[in-house]
């Protein structure tokens, strides 16, 4: 047979009782009665095979063997405060590292935001922020590349779950000097006849629905001049003076120095979705994390 096992409640009785000096005043600490602390005390004396106390004129007198054990279980007590202070320091400042992955407009204009917030609350914790497409987003996610995603659409059987950040309704930009910079009016279709634009890449989940909308009687009427993977890189063009976009108010807002926003319709939805490994807790510092983004969309 093995050793046999002792339980909290045993060493906590007898420590309370070698501080104390009694098992009358450790019965009261420990909001228990004093025969229950005497038998408690009988079991760990059975358990360990050694006589822990004496009583000489009614006075409770530790043995030496109980003298040499209490040590060891002071040892055994500072360990665990240890542990508890190593719990609240992660409580405060997290551990480790947070590992994003982001589609490149969230990460352009909002992302920043986020983890700036989250270092003021984990400064010594490392962020790394990976910057891909949605379907490579939610596959870094699924297979724990990163803790926590940032992405503009969610595909199916990727092993993630998620949230809907946020839906942004997209406007139209322009250059500064550009005729509908002037025009105060919501911005049409019919707007766009002959004027060059900016467009997304093809597989863009954005793309598909512009192009869509700016049909006119079914027909391509704007002049499809440049596109980009990156909505920055598109907002940047415009400011140029290289043609109008439409593109994420969450993005554009970044550039509102140097492009013209303007309301567009019909309605173009811009979503952002959070993304989490499924069937797996999220760490402290992602949830953290998402926090801060929240407020930053907010």
């Amino acid at each position: 047979m093995g050793s046999p096992v002792l339980n909290f409640r045993q060493i906590q009785a007898f420590r309370t009782v070698m501080l104390s000096g009694s098992m009358t005043q450790a019965a009261k600490e420990l909001h228990t009665s004093q025969p229950h602390v005497s038998r408690v005390i009988g079991e760990l004396e059975r358990r360990i095979g050694l006589k822990l106390f004496d009583r000489h004129s009614g006075k409770l007198i530790p043995t030496l063997e109980g003298q040499v054990f209490f040590r060891d279980v002071e040892h055994t007590f500072a360990g665990m405060r240890s542990l508890e202070d190593a719990a609240a320091a992660i409580r405060r400042r997290g551990a480790g590292r947070l590992r994003l992955a982001s589609v490149p407009s969230m990460a352009i204009a909002v992302v920043p935001e986020a983890i700036n917030v989250f270092a003021q609350q984990y400064p010594d914790v490392d962020v790394t922020l990976q910057v891909t497409d949605s379907l490579t987003v939610c596959q870094w996610v699924a297979s724990g590349y990163a803790d926590v995603g940032v992405a503009s659409e969610i595909f199916n059987a990727t092993g993630v779950e998620s949230e809907l950040l946020q839906r942004n309704v997209g406007v139209l930009i322009a250059p500064l000097d550009h005729r509908l910079a002037r025009r105060r009016k919501t911005i049409t279709p019919r707007d766009l006849v002959g004027e060059k634009f900016l467009s997304l890449k093809s597989s863009d989940i954005a793309r598909k629905q512009i192009d869509d909308a700016c049909l006119i009687d079914g027909e391509e009427r704007r002049i499809l001049a440049y596109e980009s993977h990156f909505a920055a890189a598109i907002c940047h063009m415009v400011s140029r003076g290289m043609g109008v976009s439409i593109a994420n108010p969450l993005v554009a807002k970044s550039y509102a120095d140097r492009v013209a926003i303007r309301p567009f319709t019909p309605r173009i939805e811009f979503s952002t979705h959070l993304v989490y490994p499924l069937n797996s807790p999220v760490n402290m510092l992602a949830k953290s994390f998402a926090v801060g983004l929240r407020g930053c969309c907010d």
